[in-house]
């Protein structure tokens, strides 16, 4: 699991900045560091995400449901019935049973721009009786170095961070065995990506764990079990559940259909990408136009940096000469008296408004420039993605 962590850093990396990049933090870099500097930000970024994710969302989830029939071979009454209660049924599902499922996949779609490859968790809840939705961020799945596809990748680590009542839940429900439910008195580390996105919703990372949150990986592998009959010792695939806290194996169930000769693994986890790519991961905005968006801010900065200089009173006073007051600086509509030397009865000939530049047209025009390339950019890979 660490070696796999370690082998993404650069890519969360690359998420964070997408992140920062949106401005939404308040941290994004770039720019100057005097007093007063303007720390505006661009707002191709965020807009091509909400954009996005406005319009995928109308055509992955319409109002009635996403479920659509199709019939394969001869179309018969019977099956056109049956479709379509089957459809009805799996529209209620969607809408109705599972109401978190919309947000869960909203959350999903602003994201997916940045990370490039975000992820959905669809599973059966016994206790609640009926399928539940998550989503996952991709800062929250492992990959391994060599895996070139999701799918057929040898090992597949979720992290998941829950609270103490969650983990003695899951211990009572029987998920879990019962390691002594050791709780965790510091919150788990969090990824590069969490805590930007802490910085836009306004939270701490410093406060207590008064909850207990721990971590538990859930990894869907293969392994070869001799004891167990129904694999009879081949490779076959399992999810193996460990605490990080007890550095304990805390439950491990087999991963295919009971009574499928084939072992084929059994998907808990749905791939979403933005733009496909060489690799098990997708490429996002960030890879897209992140060096454009960085100049579309750069540019934007310094037009609003030079307009404040230009305008703000700054002055260069001859060596010799004094203002009374406690201070150099004048204030607006502010009247100072300024004491010369013998002999000079000019003003002009004491202190002199510091000649500096206006804004740049040519900056301005290279500003506009950079707004049409990085539009367009988006504007083509969301066409592609609708299509």
């Amino acid at each position: 699991i660490e070696k796999d962590k370690d082998a993404r850093e650069e890519r969360d990396k690359q998420y964070e900045e997408g992140l920062r990049r949106t401005g939404l933090g308040h941290d994004a870099p770039g720019g100057a560091q005097f007093q007063g500097a303007s720390k505006v930000v661009h707002p191709v970024m965020a807009e091509a995400c909400v954009d996005f994710a406005a319009r995928a969302i109308k055509e992955l989830f319409p109002p009635d449901g996403p479920v659509k029939t199709k019939i394969l071979g001869e179309v018969t009454e019977d099956k056109v019935n049956k479709a379509e209660r089957k459809r009805d049924y799996m529209n209620w599902q969607l809408t109705e049973q599972i109401p978190e499922y919309r947000d869960e996949e909203e959350q999903l779609l602003t994201q997916l721009p940045l990370g490039g490859s975000q992820y959905l968790k669809l599973w059966y809840d016994e206790s609640k009786k009926r399928p539940c939705a998550e989503f996952l961020p991709i800062d929250n799945i492992y990959l391994p170095f060599a895996a070139a596809n999701f799918y057929t990748a040898e090992r597949i680590t979720e992290v998941q961070d829950i609270t103490q009542e969650q983990y003695e839940l899951r211990v009572e429900s029987g998920l879990y065995i019962d390691s002594g439910i050791y709780r965790a008195s510091e919150a788990p580390e969090e990824s590069k990506p969490e805590k930007a996105n802490d910085k836009i919703e306004g939270r701490s990372s410093k406060a207590e764990n008064i909850d207990g949150v721990r971590r538990v990986f859930h990894i869907q592998t293969f392994l070869d079990f001799e004891e167990d009959q129904f694999s009879s010792g081949e490779r076959a695939p399992y999810i193996l559940m460990i605490d990080e806290n007890e550095r304990e194996v805390v439950g491990l169930y087999r991963n295919w259909e009971d009574g499928d000769d084939t072992l084929t693994k059994l998907d808990w986890v749905v791939e979403f990408k933005f733009i496909p790519w060489r690799g098990a991961y997708a490429i996002g905005l960030p890879h897209l136009i992140g060096g454009l968006s960085a100049a579309l801010t750069g540019a934007l900065r310094a037009l609003l940096d030079s307009a404040h200089i230009n305008t703000a009173p700054t002055m260069l006073k001859l060596k010799g000469a004094k203002i009374s007051g406690q201070s150099t600086t004048i204030e607006p509509t502010q009247v100072a008296e300024i004491e010369g030397a013998p002999g000079v009865d000019d003003v002009r000939k004491i202190a002199m408004p510091v000649p500096f530049n206006q804004p740049s047209p040519v900056l301005f025009q290279l500003l506009g420039w950079l707004t049409d390339a990085a539009k367009g950019v988006v504007t083509t890979s969301e066409e592609k993605i609708a299509d």
